[in-house]
């Protein structure tokens, strides 16, 4: 993990070089999330999906090019993050012989803590001031794992032993998102972003003695709110103000 964080760093640095916006940032999100696996059903099964949410916060550093410096133009960046997230999975088991009685049934939760470092590419055809798109790779490293029991209206419950052992500790996604970049100020800006993900890696590692195995993935639909501090690298005789350059675009 180190020497990965290592690699983006410097590289990052190497692009900052000749980007001529540097945005940094923190952000909170808030998700929707599962955990697919062949084994578990929606419906007609004794085991069900129930609707689990998450929730993270990160740092970002992202490097934007410009060439020309004026703010009506479009724009492309690069930009990382670390993000400490965590990804929860309630399930429902109804128990007993025959078909699904709803009334006998037991819950629990499956908890996973990530962080997760995304590098993404981002365009903006109004120069951050509007619609903005990104996708790109995500490494995911899990740092914990847990089964947490829920509600049990039958006994007994038979809830999963599971550790942090039984899932692979490095996971690669992918994500895609859009959003809304708005500049209060030549400094400060707010980011309102909706992200997909998903993570083609398995997540778990197979235990010895399991025929009927299924993999796991990670799905995930998430909200980020990012608040933003620029630094600008334009040449003053040529930038006015992104309130001018705004102006000029929608022709007044």
């Amino acid at each position: 993990m180190k020497r990965f964080l290592k690699t983006v760093f410097f590289s990052l640095l190497f692009s900052s070089l000749n980007g001529q916006t540097i945005h940094l940032g923190g952000n909170i999100n808030g998700s929707l999330c599962y955990l697919l696996n062949k084994a578990i059903r929606f419906v007609g099964d004794d085991s069900v999906y129930v609707l689990s949410t998450g929730y993270g916060a990160g740092i970002s550093g992202a490097f934007y090019f410009d060439y020309g410096g004026y703010y009506y133009r479009k724009i492309y960046g690069i930009k990382a993050e670390v993000n400490s997230s965590r990804h929860n999975q309630t399930y429902k088991v109804f128990t007993g012989p025959g078909a699904v009685n709803p009334n006998r049934y037991y819950k629990y939760k499956t908890r996973l803590s990530f962080i997760d470092i995304p590098l993404m590419f981002n365009f903006c055809p109004t120069h951050h001031q509007g619609f903005t798109v990104e996708c790109g790779p995500q490494i995911s490293f899990l740092t914990n794992a847990n089964v947490k029991p829920m509600e049990a209206p039958v006994t007994p419950a038979a809830y999963p032993v599971l550790t942090k052992g039984d899932f692979r500790t490095t996971t690669f996604s992918a994500v895609l998102g859009a959003g809304c970049f708005y500049s209060f100020t030549e400094r400060f800006a707010l980011v309102g972003t909706f992200r997909v993900g998903y993570t083609f890696t398995d997540l778990t590692t197979r235990q010895e003695g399991i025929s009927a195995y299924n993999p796991t993935n990670r799905l995930y639909g998430a909200t980020f709110i990012q608040a933003v501090y620029k630094i600008n690298k334009y040449a003053s005789s040529k930038n006015r103000g992104y309130k001018y350059y705004m102006k000029r675009m929608h022709g007044k």
